[in-house]
């Protein structure tokens, strides 16, 4: 099936997600590439009743998440993460999940387009950060960062665990400052 970038639409997560963002943790090339622990149904409900309807406003922290959508049908996922409780810094992380039949066709770099305006909005989120990380490995992942003009920091040796190993990341971030989160490019 060709997928038409322009006609992939987000949407925040609803609880009635739960089955999807677990078929999406679980498949194969997230398992390979993604260091997200196995999680129950109950668990990812409860991960996302946190912000479901939670307001996308600068004091807002937590895992805010989006389902993409092709001919209303869910085809990935894309989370912003604000871990910090007093926002001080206004940095956040990214991370995406594509679903495999959909692969390979946009779908990822569609989604990271279409959240850096929400996660830089000065009357929403408001960010001075967005930061993401891809395995090493992860060439596919790698190049969504590199077309969306994310910036290439470095290499972190052993960042996270995946599959029982320490696993090499690239690290990229995009800054507030950036004529990609000001909307100009």
């Amino acid at each position: 099936m060709q997928i038409d970038p322009l006609n992939i639409t987000l949407r925040r997560a609803r609880l009635s997600d739960t089955e999807f963002v677990s078929e999406m943790r679980t498949q194969p090339s997230s398992r390979r590439f993604q260091a997200s622990p196995v999680r129950t149904l109950d668990q990812i409900r409860g991960i996302l009743n946190e912000t479901v309807d939670a307001p996308l406003t600068n004091p807002s922290v937590g895992r805010f998440y989006w389902i993409a959508e092709y001919e209303q049908r869910p085809i990935g996922m894309i989370q912003v993460a604000l871990f910090s409780t007093d926002r001080t810094q206004n940095d956040a992380t990214l991370g995406y999940t594509v679903a495999e039949t959909f692969q390979g066709r946009g779908v990822a770099t569609a989604m990271t387009s279409q959240i850096i305006p929400i996660a830089f909005d000065r009357a929403g989120l408001a960010l001075g950060r967005l930061e993401a990380v891809a395995a090493v490995g992860n060439v596919a992942s790698r190049r969504v960062l590199e077309k969306c003009d994310f910036q290439f920091e470095g290499i972190q040796r052993g960042l996270l665990v995946i599959g029982g190993e320490r696993v090499d990341h690239a690290c990229y971030a995009l800054l507030e400052s950036d004529d990609i989160a000001r909307g100009s490019s």
